[in-house]
């Protein structure tokens, strides 16, 4: 099966000071990147409930699948991550807490993005 037929999900893309270009001297141009409307696959992989004297919290972790030509480093944020109807599947911003790379037999296939919840979407 096709890479873009599981890529069924949408989300946006900030990163911060990511290298555009060059000025006509050679100096790097560094611009904040911003995509919406990224491909891409979330699905919960693992969820536990965590209990000491205050009560149990439920944790899960959430790994995000991106195209192999989509670029990220590790102080990309992820957020707005939707289905194809347009309902929200992970609220909040996240951060990259993991990532590798995985390979077909001869070339990368897609990347597993580990995914870490660092605030709520309004603040």
């Amino acid at each position: 099966m096709s890479l873009r037929r599981l890529l069924i999900h949408r989300c946006t893309t900030f990163t911060p000071g990511q290298k555009v270009g060059e000025t006509e001297y050679g100096k790097p141009i560094y611009k904040d990147v911003v995509k919406t409307d990224v491909p891409c696959r979330s699905d919960l992989v693992r969820q536990f409930k965590s209990s000491d004297t205050y009560g149990t919290d439920v944790l899960t972790t959430n790994m995000l699948f991106l195209a192999p030509n989509e670029t990220f480093t590790e102080q990309t944020r992820f957020s707005d991550i939707r289905d194809k109807d347009n309902n929200v599947l992970l609220e909040g911003i996240h951060i990259v807490e993991d990532s590798k790379p995985a390979y077909g037999r001869k070339r990368l296939h897609h990347h597993e993005v580990s995914l870490k919840k660092v605030s709520d979407s309004n603040g």
